[in-house]
Formats: structure tokens, C-alpha cells, sequence
């Protein structure tokens, strides 16, 4: 018995170690070549109330419409939340007060459409396997999309880094073998969200253990040859009414892009990409790319640099932008989470030297119908205050029943701006490679149009300019040891859900 113990501790041992330190697929983790900026701009979704009402201001999807409508070559798509549930708990569509049309189904309908008026239009969604419960069901409108044609295609998730070792450990060296039977579910279904009921299609057992490895493809991108679109929002009908951004580009970053698309497709099984796809990503491989910007670069001439980041490359380019901000520059952070500690300590060091530092945070109190009980940004907000006081401002989102769902970074340094906005939040999971991410780096003059329009959003949210938006810091400020040690180890160890 104890030599049969002891081998089950060894397997799972060995199963943590090899998920950890394995090593990523081809093509993660990049720093793309710096892009002129074609056509650059900055688009959002707001939920806000304004004179009683609860007003929605949506950009995002209907930009995303109208570019599948104008396509002519070819459409790729990669989104982590792609489905239906949850849509029947009308949490957002009260918080709105009053019914919109599905995401999905507009989403799903326009990619039909493009298909059936352009057969020879190249079409491949990419997506993650959260949507069809881990195996346990099928996605109606991924399957629609299949049976008219359109490529889909499920990351391969195995392929990545554990998050979850000391759960991963056990579920690589034991139990990955047991595969769901789409179907077959008789467990509660995890993702419905709250007020779902019986509605929300049932889990099988093997679907559930798979879960807990918490692992995602998180991308939310769509490339066209005439535009890229890298954004922070899903095209999901229980994420509806959520404030988000994304950034809309045309030029050789599309090229950058859809390389990196179709090597996740490539090492998720795709035995060989559309050939049309495959010329459009060429260049990217080929070309020279535009020397890296210096000081002053983009000033005078309005000249705006782009360049695609995905993965570690993210942390790496965003700890740079902010270890580079000094006395008398500024530093705009909002974001849906905020826990990884290098970022979290270079905000500190920041504020220290002398950097204003405003920060936007969701309060983490709603995840579709769930209490998130303020982890973790409330405890990560009393950390930073502990550490540096009033150096650092803090407001909170007034979100009511959605959620503050931006992933948006701006150093402001003398007459230059850095921007960073796309997928990923800023927590171990999204920054360290066991997620797949997608965002956008720009560097451009602070009189450009996408540098005003971005700082436009944060300060039209900050100061509750013709609306509110935001909560003095001290309304869900917290300082409970007890929470803080609790969000600590999740982040730590990667056993939470962000």
C-alpha cells in the first residue's frame, strides 16, 4: 500500500513538474516587428448610468459587423467566449433595462452571410473549448458555422503550460486519459452563470476534472485583409453590456497577426492552412520591419507605430513601458484584474519616483450572476495604497451586474505615449504564458488622434464627465488579512479563477 502511495505521489509529482517547465508551441510568446499604424482607431463599449437610466454604449460589435460585411479574401477569428449561456438570467439585459439582439447569433448570422455571397472567401474561427463545456456538448452556433462551411477550430490546450500544477500534476499523470461523451452530462453545468436553472446544458464528470486546469485560449481578435481588430471584449450574450476596448488597424501589423493565429491553428491540429491564408500571413516572415522607435520618434509628424504582442511578450513590453515613466509622467491603468506581482511592484516603484499613477479597476463583485466577493482587486488596491499611499489614485468601476472589462494601459512620457490594450489582464495566468493573449503596442506622438482619444476615455470615466462611471476608492476599499492572504495564494499558485 505504501509503495502503490507513494507511486501515485511520484506520478503526480513528475505530471506538476512537466506541466510547469514544459516547453510552449511554435509561435507563442512574441514580440512583433513595429508597423506603420494604417487607419488606427480606438473603440469601446460603456455601461453607465446617466440621469437615472442605464445607458450602453456599444462600438465594438458592429465595427467587427461591418468588416466581415467588406471582406473579400479571407476572415479569421479567434475568440475565448463564443455561446449562449447565461443569456436567459437577464442579468445585463436588466442591468440595461431593456432586451438587446444576441451577439452571438448577429455574430454567427454575418459570418454565414459572407460565406454564402462569397464562397471563395476564406474563413477560419478559432476558439476554446470552455464553449462547448470542456467536451460535454456541442455549440449550436459553432456547429452552424461548420456545417456552411467556415473552419473551427478548438485550441489545444494540452499544448500549454499548466497554471494549476498542484491540481495539473494529478490530472496529467491520471486522469486526462478519462475523455468526456458529449451528451452523457448529468452535473450542474459551472459556466451558465447564476438564474441559468435548467436551461444551461448538463457537465459530464471528465469535463469538470478538465475545468480545474484553468487554462484558456483568451485571445479576442478578428483579422480581415483590409483590418485587424484586437479587442478585450468576447462576442458572448451573457457578457453583454460589458465596458470594453479594442483597437482597429489596417497596414503589414495584419500580417503579424494572422501568423500568429494560424500557429495556434497549426498546433491544434490544422494539417495545413487555407492557401489563401497562408500567402496573406507570408509576409510577415519576410519583410523588414520598421526600426525600433527612439526618443521623440513620432512626435511632430503625427507618425504612429504599432507592433502585436501576445503572451510573456506582453508583461515584458508592458514592465518596460512603466519602468521608463518619470517625475511628472503619468501612468493610466484600467483593467478587469490586477494581481501579478511584477507589475504590481513596478507600479510601486513608479509611484515612488515620482510617476502620477491613476488607476480604473472593476470592484470584482459580479461574474455573471456570482458574487466574486472583491478578489482580487480589492485586496491588490490595499496592497499598492499600504505601500505607497496617495502616490497612487484608485477608482473603482460603478458596474451593476456587468463588469468593468477593460484591459487598457497608457504611459504618457513628455510629448510621447505608449499604449497597450488587447486580452489580457494583468495577472500571473495572462501575463506568464499559460494563457494564450493577443494585444496591441503603440507608440505615437500625445497629439495624435488614437493618443487623445484613448486619454479622452480615461479621463471622461475618471472625472464622471456626462455620466457615472467611477467610485471614490474608499467605497470598496478593504483590508481584511484574511481575503488578502486567500487572493495572494490564488495568484500564487494558480488554483483561482483569474
Amino acid at each position: 500500500m505504501k509503495a502503490l502511495m507513494f507511486l501515485l505521489l511520484l506520478l503526480w509529482g513528475m505530471g506538476a513538474l512537466y506541466g510547469m517547465v514544459k516547453g510552449q508551441p511554435p509561435g507563442i510568446s512574441q514580440t512583433g516587428p513595429w508597423r506603420e499604424a494604417r487607419g488606427l482607431q480606438f473603440l469601446y463599449d460603456l455601461s453607465y448610468d446617466s440621469g437615472g437610466s442605464r445607458l450602453y454604449e456599444e462600438r465594438i460589435l458592429p465595427a467587427m459587423l461591418a468588416e466581415i460585411e467588406a471582406a473579400r479574401r479571407f476572415i479569421v477569428v479567434d475568440l475565448f467566449l463564443f455561446n449562449q449561456l447565461g443569456r436567459s438570467g437577464g442579468e445585463q439585459a436588466a442591468a440595461l433595462g431593456r432586451e438587446q439582439p444576441s451577439p452571438v447569433a448577429l455574430f454567427s448570422e454575418a459570418l454565414i452571410a459572407a460565406k454564402r455571397q462569397r464562397p471563395e472567401l476564406a474563413i477560419l474561427f478559432i476558439s476554446d473549448e470552455i464553449n462547448t463545456g470542456y467536451g460535454s456538448y456541442p455549440e449550436p452556433h459553432l456547429e452552424r458555422l461548420a456545417a456552411h462551411g467556415i473552419e473551427v477550430i478548438f485550441t489545444d490546450l494540452d499544448r500549454l503550460r499548466d497554471s494549476n500544477p498542484l491540481y495539473s500534476g494529478l490530472w496529467r499523470s491520471l486522469l486526462q486519459w478519462w475523455q468526456p461523451v458529449a451528451g452523457r452530462g448529468r452535473l450542474p453545468n459551472p459556466l451558465a452563470g447564476a438564474g441559468a436553472g435548467d436551461e444551461a446544458p448538463a457537465f459530464t464528470l471528465p469535463s469538470w476534472l478538465r475545468l480545474f486546469n484553468f487554462k484558456a485560449n483568451h485571445r479576442k481578435v478578428l483579422l480581415t485583409e483590409n483590418v485587424a481588430i484586437v479587442s478585450s471584449g468576447n462576442v458572448h450574450d451573457a457578457s453583454l453590456g460589458h465596458s470594453n476596448i479594442a483597437f482597429l488597424v489596417s497596414g503589414e501589423i495584419i500580417a503579424d497577426l494572422l501568423a500568429g493565429e494560424l500557429a495556434v491553428a497549426r498546433f491544434s491540429g490544422q494539417p495545413a492552412p487555407d492557401p489563401v491564408l497562408a500567402a496573406a500571413a507570408a509576409p510577415a516572415l519576410t519583410r523588414p520591419s520598421s526600426p525600433s522607435p527612439g526618443e521623440g520618434e513620432g512626435e511632430g509628424d503625427g507618425e504612429v507605430l504599432v507592433r502585436a504582442l501576445s503572451e510573456e511578450a506582453i508583461r515584458r513590453q508592458l514592465l518596460a513601458a512603466i519602468n521608463q515613466a518619470g517625475v511628472g509622467d503619468r501612468v493610466w491603468l484600467g483593467h478587469f484584474y490586477l494581481a501579478e506581482g511584477r507589475v504590481m511592484a513596478a507600479l510601486v516603484a513608479a509611484a515612488r519616483r515620482g510617476v502620477e499613477l491613476r488607476l480604473i479597476l472593476d470592484p470584482n463583485r459580479d461574474a455573471f450572476g456570482r458574487d466574486k466577493r472583491g478578489i482580487p482587486n480589492r485586496q491588490s488596491a490595499a496592497r499598492l495604497r499600504a505601500a505607497v499611499g496617495d502616490n497612487l489614485q484608485i477608482r473603482w468601476y460603478d458596474t451593476r451586474g456587468e463588469q468593468f472589462h477593460v484591459k487598457l494601459t497608457m504611459v504618457e512620457r513628455g510629448e510621447q505615449v505608449v499604449i497597450i490594450g488587447g486580452s489580457a489582464n494583468l495577472t500571473r495566468r495572462n501575463l506568464a504564458g499559460y494563457n494564450l493573449e493577443s494585444c496591441l503596442e503603440i507608440r505615437a506622438g500625445r497629439q495624435t488622434a488614437v493618443a487623445l482619444a484613448t486619454a479622452a476615455f480615461f479621463e471622461r470615466i475618471w472625472e464622471n464627465r456626462s455620466g457615472q462611471y467611477t467610485l471614490d476608492y474608499g467605497v470598496f476599499a478593504e483590508s481584511s488579512p484574511l481575503k488578502s492572504a486567500w487572493a495572494a495564494w490564488q495568484e500564487f499558485s494558480g488554483m483561482g479563477t483569474f
